[in-house]
């Protein structure tokens, strides 16, 4: 038979606050929030992707927005 514990076990936060970042460069240490820190961390090859992404919508849309235009022009 198990003992019930009369306490409730603490909650476990896995949480990032306590940790510090930084940005360094040119012998410089900048010490940057937590979500700038998540951005940096993001691989080189994905960002590009996402910046493809988004002139390929861009375009999309401009041409989306000549070709109505056109028609509603003639």
């Amino acid at each position: 038979m198990a003992a019930i514990p009369s306490e409730p076990t603490p909650r476990v936060i896995d949480d990032d606050d306590d940790y510090e970042y930084f940005w360094s460069g040119g012998g410089l240490e900048i010490r940057i929030p937590r979500w700038l820190a998540e951005i940096v961390d993001v691989p080189l090859i994905v960002r590009i992707e996402i910046f493809m992404i988004g002139v390929c919508s861009g375009l999309l849309i401009a041409a989306l927005a000549v070709v109505v235009a056109f028609y509603s022009a003639v």
